[in-house]
């Protein structure tokens, strides 16, 4: 609730067209009273207000003109976030608090209210702020409605835990929570960053790094063959640039430009993609040499499979075989991601006929 009294003085008197010293006259009261009231250093004595308001023709409500906040509790989340976005603790602590104990037990309130404690332990470092934070992170576990996911989910809920252990330098806490909810391989860049960076330990570092590379370059190839798809949809000439972009970053993790590795497989389905594209934007030539570069390194590679991480930097040591959900084989991949789902068309049919006639289907 914020009082608006000091304001409203300052502004009935001015539409009254009365000066500090005539109000003070009216009143019976020195200049240094009316001073201190629009300056909100004092407050009028109760009878005092009466004679106020009805000098001014209003209630005594109105001459208060308190601006009752808004009590329910999506708005009190906004507030919070609106003090947390402009690093204002204080405030984001008082709402928070007063938020807290009208709705103990609202899983989103409890979640932002834990947020809002974990931005203040990165900035002050303290254990006490740490702990508030991740007791209303446990509280939000305690709340979770396991039948329903969204961006409140346990994985999040614990891997903010450690971010306030990282923030008060308790890495090793960090570790152990972030390792625990590696669904996936999701903290796999974290983990590896705080064993190289924080602890000074390479190989434990390497491990999880060199697999969340592996997983990082299959997701790009998905990323951008998602964003290129939209732009395609939205008849934007992007979509040609973001997989020529992609080619070059495929060529880019190479060792050697004239080898063929395991990613060259990504690499034929942006060629195949990309020709397509450049037809639809009537760029013929590069979509015909595009197609024939496509079949050539599908033919190849179809010919003599890879599997392994050799070849590619920062991973070719890793052993095993390397997976992904492409298809058993460069043909069928380009088959399936790029002629069944790129919308039916002139330019498609024509790159589609090209792709049929270099493999003598």
């Amino acid at each position: 609730m914020k009082i608006m009294l000091a304001e409203n003085i300052k502004a009935m008197r001015k539409e009254h067209s009365m000066t500090q010293e005539q109000l003070a006259d009216a009143l019976g009261v020195t200049v240094g009273a009316v001073y201190k009231w629009e300056a909100g250093l004092s407050i009028p004595e109760v009878r005092l207000l009466m004679e106020i308001a009805d000098l001014f023709e209003c209630s005594v409500d109105s001459l208060l003109g308190y601006v009752q906040q808004s009590g329910d509790v999506q708005s009190r989340i906004n507030r919070i976030r609106e003090f947390l976005a402009e690093k204002n603790f204080d405030e984001a602590v008082s709402e928070a608090e007063r938020a807290l104990k009208k709705y103990p037990n609202d899983l989103k309130l409890v979640y932002t209210c834990a947020f809002m404690y974990m931005v203040k332990t990165t900035e002050d470092k303290s254990r006490k702020t740490m702990n508030k934070s991740n007791q209303l992170f446990e509280k939000a576990l305690s709340l979770l409605d396991r039948s329903r996911a969204g961006e409140i989910n346990e994985i999040s809920i614990r891997n903010y835990i450690a971010t306030n252990y990282m923030s008060i330098g308790d890495i090793e806490k960090a570790l152990e929570i972030l390792k625990a909810n590696n669904v996936r391989n999701i903290n796999g860049s974290m983990i590896s960053f705080l064993f190289a960076v924080e602890l000074n330990r390479a190989d434990e570092a390497s491990q999880y790094a060199k697999k969340t590379l592996i997983e990082d370059y299959v997701s790009m190839v998905r990323t951008v063959f998602g964003l290129s798809f939209a732009y395609a949809l939205k008849n934007d000439d992007a979509c040609i640039s973001s997989l020529e972009w992609l080619s070059g970053f495929l060529d880019s993790i190479k060792i050697d430009p004239d080898s063929f590795v395991y990613t060259d497989k990504f690499k034929a389905l942006t060629l195949a993609l990309l020709s397509v594209w450049e037809e639809k934007f009537r760029y013929t030539k590069k979509a015909e040499k595009h197609i024939r570069e496509a079949f050539e390194l599908s033919k190849k590679l179809d010919e003599s499979p890879v599997y392994s991480a050799e070849g590619i930097r920062f991973i070719d040591d890793v052993e095993g075989k390397l997976i992904d959900s492409f298809g058993k084989t460069v043909y069928e991949a380009i088959e399936v991601y790029v002629f069944e789902k790129v919308p039916k068309s002139k330019a498609s049919s024509r790159i589609k006929a090209l792709w049929e006639e270099y493999n003598g289907v």
